[in-house]
């Protein structure tokens, strides 16, 4: 079967296109040549939820993008308001809490991020290497706290765009201010790996972990990642 007629995610045949990322994330105007891949039933439809949630938080997470936060008030609140989506407006209204550091923050099911960000991990490799990506993923981001995650497993994350820096290769999409990206393969570790910025300022990075691996098994040791941590607050001066 020609990969044109399968599944990026599971190689089932496709029977539609999947936005990588979501669709719903591109305001008008900002939606030439959006990347797609083909996808089968299960992985297309059945995400529009989580698609649907996770907009209300990537545009709140926007930081100081104009774009993000008009296309919060705009698509996303103006969203929540219609009837059929009263349920989501009260489920993301009750999840809001604040910090004892007074900082105001929305609870979110842990599965929802990591299908969410799963989905374009897969998208961005299918659509530069035109196969599945036959590995779990993973992700990391400073304005998600995923508890779960080890202390290495941040060393890790928080260098590999330094350790890697000579080896990225640019994405180049369109529409750089809503989304952008660089990716790198390592044919060593069999590993996929991605470092994504939403509205200029959300940094998230996608990771592959080959079979027989866990996150730990690329982390750093403390003594490591403070003399990387060090270089790199030198180099930035």
């Amino acid at each position: 079967m020609n990969t044109k007629d399968i599944c990026y995610w599971c190689s089932n045949p496709a029977v539609g296109d999947e936005h990588i990322p979501p669709k719903g994330l591109f305001p008008k105007g900002h939606r030439n040549n959006l990347i797609t891949v083909r996808s089968c039933s299960n992985h297309n439809q059945d995400f529009s939820k989580i698609d649907e949630r996770m907009r209300f938080h990537m545009t709140l997470m926007g930081g100081e993008s104009e774009i993000a936060k008009k296309h919060f008030d705009d698509k996303t609140i103006r969203g929540l308001k219609r009837k059929e989506s009263r349920g989501l407006a009260i489920d993301l209204v009750t999840s809001k809490f604040t910090t004892t550091e007074g900082e105001t923050m929305f609870r979110e099911n842990a599965i929802n991020w990591d299908k969410y960000f799963e989905k374009i991990i897969r998208g961005l490799y299918f659509y530069h290497f035109n196969s599945n990506l036959n590995a779990q993923t993973h992700f990391f981001s400073d304005k998600i706290r995923m508890l779960r995650l080890s202390a290495n497993a941040h060393f890790y994350y928080q260098t590999i765009e330094y350790k890697l820096s000579d080896k990225w290769i640019e994405g180049n999409p369109k529409n750089k201010e809503i989304f952008d990206y660089k990716y790198y393969f390592s044919e060593k570790e069999n590993q996929f790996l991605t470092i994504m910025k939403f509205y200029e300022h959300h940094e998230v990075i996608g990771i592959s972990l080959p079979d027989g691996k866990n996150i730990d098994d690329y982390s750093l040791e403390f003594e490591e990642y403070n003399r990387i941590r060090e270089e790199i607050i030198r180099i930035k001066k």
